[in-house]
């Protein structure tokens, strides 16, 4: 046997083991799902009434809010991240990582202290009609909470990926600054913005935790699968979990539209 063709029979050998060890997390991702696809199926027309529609819309409604608020307001804060080194920019990346390492009820227990209408903030808002507890727009806070570090954090990549030298080009044309964001960074990162929102939709469709600690009711799709669970049984949940998964699998398709479309 020749020296290459024995180095080829051990890189195959190696890709080999590596293929069984990677099997293993992909049958652990894989087999639940089929499990409940299977389990879930038949259910899904008892699921399919018009408690479970109203609770899947507002998932979908608070979920799209949310995520749209997260990168109306994390895109600006992604530029200057991307762009500037300043005094505690470490603090805010940590401030920023800190809802994704939360457990969910305590990034639930946070937000009620904050915002409820006993606190300081909340007093002031409830009088606009932004009472939290219990209400759409803390269902809204809550997702935004745990969600808006994915709006910020893939719009920075989008504007990582963006060649200075292109902005300091328009600028030397006499583009002013906010012309400059618009017309050039924004759009060449707005693929990875489009992406931000889309996981921080994902991400906020799939909360449970949080949502249950600030705005128990009007009830989101997540929080009524382990109503159901409770009360009805896993069979139900199930049927009622894989409407959620569609709705969850909507959301993989656009992000996988948005890397094939380039």
């Amino acid at each position: 046997m020749s020296k290459e063709a024995g180095l080829l029979s051990g890189a195959r050998s190696f890709l080999l083991a590596l293929s069984g060890f990677a099997s293993i997390i992909v049958a652990t991702l894989t087999i639940p799902i089929l499990f409940l696809t299977l389990k879930g199926a038949p259910a899904v027309s008892e699921a399919l009434r018009t408690e479970t529609l109203k609770a899947v819309a507002l998932s979908l409604e608070a979920g799209a809010l949310s995520a749209t608020l997260s990168t109306i307001f994390g895109v600006p804060l992604a530029y200057i991240l991307s762009r500037l080194d300043f005094k505690g920019k470490g603090l805010v990346e940590s401030i920023l990582d800190l809802p994704l390492i939360l457990p969910h009820t305590v990034a639930g227990i946070a937000v009620l202290l904050a915002f409820s209408s006993r606190s300081p903030i909340g007093s002031a808002l409830t009088p606009l009609g932004l009472r939290v507890e219990d209400s759409f727009w803390g269902i809204v806070l809550a997702m935004t909470f745990v969600s808006a570090p994915f709006a910020v954090d893939f719009s920075r990549r989008g504007f990582d990926s963006v060649d200075v030298d292109l902005e300091l080009v328009a600028r030397s044309l006499g583009a002013s600054p906010t012309r400059v964001f618009l017309t050039v960074s924004l759009p060449l990162a707005s693929r990875a913005v489009a992406t931000g929102w889309l996981m921080s939709m994902a991400r906020s469709i799939s909360e449970v935790g949080a949502i249950m600690v600030v705005a128990y009711h009007p009830t989101v799709g997540s929080v009524l699968v382990l109503e159901w669970l409770a009360v009805r049984g896993l069979r139900a949940a199930a049927g009622l979990s894989l409407i959620l998964l569609a709705a969850s699998l909507a959301v993989l398709a656009g992000l996988r539209f948005l890397r094939w479309f380039r």
